[in-house]
């Protein structure tokens, strides 16, 4: 929520927002076209998806990956591919 002391209202940043997830615009170029921060643009999105429960920019690009494995499930996992290409 946007103090008193914010110098953009609370409206402007969920417009922003919104413009930013519904139009598929970057973050960057939205920045540019209202002369207000990546960084800050990049904010009001986050928080704007937290406060909706909508998925993160990573997730709804299908950017984030799945935890790390573990080196020995790596090692069985390429193991078990090698065994398979003998096969073939």
């Amino acid at each position: 929520m946007a103090s008193n002391n914010s110098k953009y209202s609370e409206e402007m940043r969920e417009r922003t927002a919104r413009h930013v997830i519904e139009n598929g615009k970057s973050a960057t170029a939205t920045s540019e076209e209202l002369g207000i921060d990546t960084n800050t643009v990049c904010r009001w999105g986050r928080d704007y998806r937290r406060k909706h429960g909508l998925p993160s920019y990573a997730e709804a690009k299908g950017l984030k990956r799945s935890e790390p494995k573990s080196n020995n499930e790596l090692i069985l996992k390429v193991k078990e591919l090698e065994k398979e290409l003998k096969q073939r």
